[in-house]
Formats: C-alpha cells, structure tokens, sequence
C-alpha cells in the first residue's frame, strides 16, 4: 500500500513533527511518482526502437521512486555519518532549526524569511505600517541570512529566535491573499498553505484555462479536472474524453476489431485461429505492424544518443528534468556561473563536511553524465558565445529554469533562439508558468507544494501543518517534464517541427493531489489533516519498534527519528493474519476490532494495542514475519537504511563516482532499468567550467586566441 511505500522509500521518516510518528501525505504518492517513472522511461524506450527496431522492458521500483522525492537527504549518512530527521514545519538550516510555516490570520503561509530580499521587503512592509518592531528597526538594508546569526553562536541564535517571533506575530494580522499578493510584487519567497478551494478559485489557473470540462452524469453534465501539467505549443495535450466506466467502450472496440454481433454478446466465441476470416482477431496481428522507422543507432547503444542539450537550469527541477536524457546519452552542455552560482552548490551535504563550491553533494546528485561550461551570462560576449554555439553546435533542446525576464534580458527567449534554429525544443520551467498575472512568482518546490495544497493536508489535524520534507513539488515535476521532451522529439522527428515547452511546476504538482480536488468540485469537501489515518484500511499507520543502534560500514550514524513500522491492513484476511502473528491475544477477539468499520471507530485505541506489541520487535523483523503472513508492512526507513536495504544493494542502486575534487562521493541511482539500452552515470557533476577548453574547441572549432579574449573579457569562468 501507500504508506509502506512510502515508509520503504525513506520519505515517512523524514515527513511529521519530531515528537510524534512520523506522517505520510494522506492522499497516496508513492504509486503516482512510480507512473511518472514510468512514463518517462517508456519513452525512453520508444526512442530507442525508432532508432533499432528493438522493444524491451521498463522495471520501476515504487520504493525507488519514492527514494527520488528525499531532495538532498541520502547522502548525509556516508558523508556526515548522520541523519535527516523530521522537524515538522521547521527546516534545518546553518545549524539552526528555523521556521518555515507561519501561521497568519486564516491558515499558514510557507515562509523563507531569512533569504536576504524576503526579509527586507517584510521591514519595508512593516515600516510603511508603522509598526516595525525595535529589533527590526533601521535594518532594511542589512544582508540577512542564518550563516550571520550562527556565526554569533548563543547570543545569535537567541536574536534570531526573538526576530522570527517578531515576523510571526505579523503575519498573524494578514491573510494569506494579503501576504500572497505581496510576495508576488516584491518577489518574497512566501506562498499560502493553500487548499482545494483556494486552488478552485486560483486567478492564475483560470488566466491560463488550466481547468478542463468534461462531459460528467452529475445534474450539472459536466465537470471541471485539473488540466494538462505543461504546454506545448504545437502539440497541446488535449483531454479527448472522460475516464470511462467499467466495460463502457467494450462494443466499441469489438467492432472496431471487426467483431460479428453474436460476438459481441458472447466475447468467449472470439476465435483466435490465424486463419480465420477477416471478422477474427489475428493472433499474428501485433507482428504485422509496420517497421518502426530507423535512424542510425546501433543496436547495443545507449537510448538518447545523438541528442544534443544546451541546458540553462537551475536548483532542481530542471537539472533533475535534463539528467534523464544526460545518463540515457544524450550530449548536455550545463551552462553555470561562478558569479552567480547554482544555490545548491553552497548547502549541504559536503564531503568531508567541508564547505566549498564543488564539494556539496546536494546538486551533484542532480547534475551527473553533464559537461560543465562556465560563463558569466551578464558580458554580452557571453551571450554572443551562446548564439554562436546554437548557431554552430545546433543542440536538439535548451531548458532554462528562471522567471521570464532572464532570458529575454539575454537576447535567448524562444522567439530569439528559433530565429538562429528554427525547430529547436525550448523547455522553460518555472514557479507559475510564463503567462497569467502570477508569471513573476518566483521561489522554491515549497512554495509550489504548498499552493498546490500539500502542505494543509499533511500533519496532525490538531497541530500546525507538518508538511513533505524539503522542496517536494521539485520532485513532482521532472519526470513529467522529460516525458514531454521526449514527445516533443518524437512530434520533431515526424514533422520537422520544433515548439516551445512551458511547465508551471504548480501546475504539475496539482495534479498529485487531484482525488482531493475533484472531491471538493463533486461533493464541497475541503480536505485537512489527519495523521496516517485512512478511508478504507485499518488499522493504518506507523508502529514503535525496539530501538536499535544505527551502524553503516562499521561507524555509527547519529539517528533521532526512532524506529517504526508501517502496517495497512485492506482485507479482513489480512486482519485475521495479523491477529495470527501476535498470538491472537485476548484484545483482538473484542467485538469493536472484528469488522472494518469498528476498527475504524475505534482506530485510537486499536492504535495503542498495537503498539505496544509491535515495540517489543525490531522494525525489519517485524516487517519479514508481517509480509510472510500476508500482511503489508515496511520499515520506515532512514537514509542509513537505505544504504543497507539488501533489495537496494541487490539492484545496486546507490554508486560512487570519483569527482575531479572530492575523490569518491555518493549518488544515488537511475530511477528505471531498461533492459536493452540500460541508463548510466556517465561522469559526476562538472566543476563550474571543467570542460570549457573541450566544448569550445571540439563542439564549435574555437581559436586559441578567441578563448583568450573571452577570458580577458571575463565572460569565460572556471571554479
């Protein structure tokens, strides 16, 4: 089920408050990010049969999937020897433990009050009002950031603290309209903890006619569902009918099958002889297709071969959304600045616990098989640089990942590059999209999760919201977005024709939560938090275990999160058989724990009574005697545990590669298996600027003495 997934995968342990069990987001994911696998994958696979013939098999891995949700946390143990443990809605920054969900006068808000613009835009905020605090006054103009309290130790810390309070106390006299509206003029990394009904009535999703109507049985005759997650300019995804019931299409198809009536009515009498006349399906039918069309690749080559990427992203997304198509071969140049360096190459984990721009882990897990290019986008001969490479290279797609002033400032939007080559694939990601009156919201995966509504949902229904680990919708999007890359090239490969790709990752992360949506548009229901607690099964949750010690290779790893066990009973079997496994004792023969509906009723203490067998046990034998019985049941999983999962190590899922700087680090790996053209981590991530001598000479022929001249015009750069 959902939550053993989800608890194998590593994200329960690190999603809830510290003092209570860890919680899961109470509309299931795990299955969700395992289908974005594998769509990608698929296609990934398509590509390489039009380029071979060749059909093979894509393996997904739910726990795997949902390992590629943990953001930044799977390396800490091998490099920190330690773990990532749940802080509710705080976050774990600079040594700190800082607030990132504020309450405010009708709900919560995701706040990154210590970025240096956000806070300085609250003090003008509260001086317009007259009401800037003594702590606050006079500091609009301060570079604020936690590195400066902590750098204080105590005496910053306590300061930090009283100026958080401060910023709490007002908020609380906002709304979350008032203090969205204000984030998005004054670029404030701040979104409200939105739910379905603010979704509903989004201005932006309606100025981008994200919702769809479909014809629906209800009085209304239609519904409106959450729409297509990206846009695409030539090849809009359309919604050609609504989800069908039960054996709706049946005579639909028979006919189309050339089925005879009597054959329709009675499909046992369908003949599958290879003979038969032309109202019988032909078992050979499936080999009769056409010849896929072959353009080259060798049979034993890697999928994505020949493709070609110029690749502007930043953060997450899109460096996530490019690595699929750089360890599945294709060519990608990754465009970074050391005067404006990715953010992630400055937060931990570092090798050696030692900071530096190219020993963090965090971006180097997103940014493998890439060659790294170092400019510094401001000097116009940079740019030119950039025209030129489009001119000369010729890549198949540019992603860029920033809010729709950036690119045009550089001369690079789609309108300008498709001048230089008229069937490029240009992939722009951002917070919103690039149209609709919200297109300047710029922030993070937790600004988006929590719009998109994950952040109301998740926790316990009498605390704050408790919300995902990390920059969660950053985690939604990629997959989803390389799907469309990959249907982008495949419409060039059959027309000629380029187009221009726009993902608003709001968008994309809506639709995760879209059985919660369409409960609100059907019935009115406004979804909140509940814990682990479940519609159909119990009992449901996570369950103590015995404490244990925490070794990896020998050392031991620093753990807080306790041990704990996920159990979802679905049938009455599977109750029978739990009952079995502890002994059938006294408790579970009472008449409230003997149907669903009394567990149900009584899920508290069914809760307690459980717990206290399973914390007499240890989690993974509690876990192998549960499944062995026909219960489902996970450990839920620490990083560590991860790292010593025998079905990870089996699969080898985690690798080292050995970074130009760092020696050998930790990388957490592909997230499908082909079986016929495999994925690879070709290389680790690039220093900033590694391979510019490579990239200018070999891809576009440059002089000596050309990248001496973009050297002294400080347009070229190297870390």
């Amino acid at each position: 089920t959902d939550i053993v997934a989800w608890s194998m995968g590593g994200m329960q342990y690190v999603t809830g408050d510290p003092d209570r069990p860890p919680v899961r987001v109470p509309v299931p994911q795990a299955e969700l990010h395992a289908g974005a696998q594998g769509t990608i994958g698929s296609l990934i696979a398509l590509w390489h049969r039009h380029n071979t013939g060749l059909g093979q098999q894509v393996d997904v891995s739910t726990q795997v999937a949902v390992i590629w949700t943990l953001m930044d946390a799977t390396p800490y143990p091998p490099l920190h020897r330690e773990n990532v443990e749940r802080l509710g809605g705080h976050h774990n920054w600079n040594s700190f433990v800082v607030r990132a969900v504020f309450p405010c006068k009708d709900g919560h808000v995701s706040a990154t009050v210590w970025e240096g613009a956000t806070m300085r835009a609250l003090i003008r905020w509260m001086e317009e009002e007259e009401v800037t605090p003594e702590i606050l006054k006079g500091r609009g103009d301060d570079e604020w950031g936690v590195s400066d309290f902590a750098s204080r130790g105590e005496e910053g810390e306590a300061e930090l603290l009283a100026i958080e309070k401060q910023v709490g106390e007002f908020f609380v006299t906002k709304t979350k309209a008032q203090l969205y509206e204000r984030a998005i003029s004054h670029r404030m990394l701040l979104a409200p903890c939105g739910n379905q009904e603010d979704v509903s009535e989004s201005i932006q999703l309606k100025a981008r006619g994200f919702w769809v109507r479909l014809p629906n049985p209800g009085p209304d005759g239609s519904l409106a569902y959450p729409g297509p997650y990206i846009k695409l300019s030539e090849t809009p995804i359309a919604f050609r009918r609504p989800p069908p019931a039960i054996g709706e299409h049946n005579e639909e198809i028979y006919r189309e099958l050339g089925l005879r009536a009597e054959q329709i009515r009675h499909p046992s009498r369908i003949s599958h002889s290879t003979q038969g006349a032309d109202n019988r399906v032909e078992a050979g039918a499936v080999n009769s297709l056409p010849n896929p069309v072959r353009v080259g690749s060798a049979a034993g080559s890697m999928a994505l071969e020949g493709i070609k990427v110029l690749d502007f992203t930043w953060i997450a997304v899109g460096p996530i959304t490019i690595k699929y198509l750089a360890d599945h071969g294709a060519t990608v140049v990754r465009v970074e600045s050391l005067t404006r360096p990715d953010g992630l190459r400055l937060a931990p984990p570092f090798k050696d616990a030692e900071e530096g721009i190219n020993r963090s882990q965090f971006p180097a897990n997103f940014n493998t098989s890439k060659y790294g290019l170092g400019l510094n986008m401001s000097k116009p001969e940079a740019q030119e640089l950039i025209r030129r490479l489009i001119r000369e290279w010729q890549p198949d797609v540019i992603a860029e990942s920033f809010t729709p002033r950036v690119m045009r400032a550089w001369g690079l939007d789609y309108e300008r590059v498709r001048e230089l080559k008229p069937d490029i694939i240009y992939f722009s990601a951002c917070q919103q999209g690039r149209t609709g009156p919200h297109s300047r919201f710029a922030g993070y995966g937790m600004q988006s999760a929590a719009l998109a509504g994950f952040y109301q949902i998740t926790g316990w229904p009498d605390r704050e919201p408790s919300p995902p680990y990390g920059a969660y919708a950053d985690f939604i999007n990629p997959p989803n977005a390389a799907a469309a890359i990959l249907a982008a090239l495949e419409y060039r490969r059959r027309t000629g024709t380029g187009q221009h790709l726009d993902l608003a990752q709001f968008e994309c992360a809506l639709q995760y939560l879209a059985p919660a949506i369409m409960d609100f548009q059907v019935n009115g229901r406004v979804m909140n938090r509940r814990g682990n607690r479940d519609d159909t099964y119990a009992p449901h949750g996570v369950y103590p275990c015995k404490e244990s010690s925490d070794i990896l290779d020998g050392v031991e790893v620093s753990r807080a999160g306790g041990q704990w066990c996920a159990i979802s009973v679905t049938t009455g079997d599977e109750w029978h058989a739990l009952c079995k496994a502890m002994k059938t004792p006294a408790w579970t023969k009472e008449e409230r724990f003997s149907t669903f509906s009394g567990r149900r009723e009584n899920q508290d203490e069914l809760d307690s009574l459980l717990g206290q067998w399973t914390a007499r046990h240890e989690a993974r034998e509690l876990m192998e005697a549960l499944q062995e019985a026909g219960v489902p049941a996970g450990v839920v999983q620490s990083q560590s545990d991860l790292w010593r999962d025998p079905q990870l190590k089996h699969q080898g899922y985690f690798q080292w590669l050995d970074h130009t700087e760092c020696g050998p680090m930790p990388y957490d790996g592909l997230q499908f298996q082909l079986s016929r053209s495999p994925g690879k981590l070709l290389m680790p991530q690039a220093l900033i600027g590694e391979h510019n001598q490579l990239i200018l000479k070999e891809f576009i022929s440059l002089t000596d003495e050309e990248i001496a001249a973009l050297v002294e015009a400080e347009a070229l750069e190297t870390s």
